[in-house]
């Protein structure tokens, strides 16, 4: 018998497991060791980020939680996959903020350029990039921080991609 690529490799609830862990991985690393031990505070675009694998680590822990049926499996996988293309979005302009050095002179946004409230920059101006994200070059094995998290991005749109893909089988222990 010729196998199903479909239905080979990787289970629903073990993409949902290892996109978990990731996703979890990763903003524990940012906020306990990055913000909390080294004391480097994000910038909008990071926060942004962050505020994306959070969501995203939560649908994945529902996902892996519950397995679903496959019309909400395919929902969930949906609705991540919509956020890793906007991690992949605001990662790539990380990057280019990053590489031009094309920031604004003054990293201090004044109350005119507030546009969600007191000390929250707007999108608009998350995605202008306000000079804090050419300041921070942390590094791991001399890759900076932007480049890691385009490349988990990337990693969890290949996932998701795959789970989306997948031919439903539903089974409660795999």
């Amino acid at each position: 018998m010729i196998p199903n690529p479909d239905n080979a490799g990787l289970s629903y609830r073990l993409i949902n497991f290892i996109g978990l862990v990731l996703c979890a991985g990763t903003l524990a690393f940012a906020v306990l060791y990055m913000q909390g031990e080294l004391g480097l505070q994000p910038c909008p675009l990071c926060t942004l980020t962050r505020v994306i694998l959070l969501i995203m680590a939560a649908i994945f822990l529902i996902g892996w939680l519950l397995n679903p049926r496959a019309w909400l499996q395919r929902l969930f996988a949906g609705f991540n996959l919509l956020l890793a293309t906007g991690g992949i979005a605001a990662s790539i302009r990380q990057v280019w903020l990053r590489t031009t050095q094309d920031l604004p002179a003054c990293a201090q946004l004044d109350d005119a350029m507030l546009n969600g409230g007191p000390g929250m920059p707007s999108l608009a101006d998350t995605f202008r990039g306000i000079g804090e994200c050419a300041d921070n070059g942390w590094q791991v094995l001399g890759i900076d921080w932007p480049y890691l998290t385009l490349a988990l991005f990337v990693i969890l749109f290949v996932l998701l991609w795959r789970q989306l893909r997948k031919r439903a089988r539903r089974s409660y222990f795999s």
